[in-house]
């Protein structure tokens, strides 16, 4: 039996863009949390983690977790923070 995925097709010009967009934002992210003192590497990983969740509601790994749970007051103060961002 083949089983027809819910997902809708990108093309490739659609994924780039999409792309574009989270680096985009993720710069954006980033610039927030280094605002707020989190360290350059790790705000790089989380910005890149958020912006994904925000386009392509893809969850952060288990590292992007651990990172954002040790920097959520700062994440909350640079108004990133996702209720459902977290959740498995």
């Amino acid at each position: 039996m083949l089983v027809q995925s819910t997902r809708p097709l990108l093309t490739n010009e659609d994924r780039l863009e999409k792309n574009a967009y989270i680096k985009q934002i993720g710069i954006a992210y980033w610039m927030k949390l280094i605002r707020e003192g989190v360290p350059k590497t790790d705000a790089r990983a989380i910005a890149a983690a958020i912006a994904k969740y925000d386009v392509a509601k893809r969850l952060p790994s288990l590292e992007q977790r651990a990172l954002i749970v040790r920097y959520s007051p700062l994440i909350c103060r640079a108004q990133l923070w996702r209720t459902s961002l977290l959740l498995t």
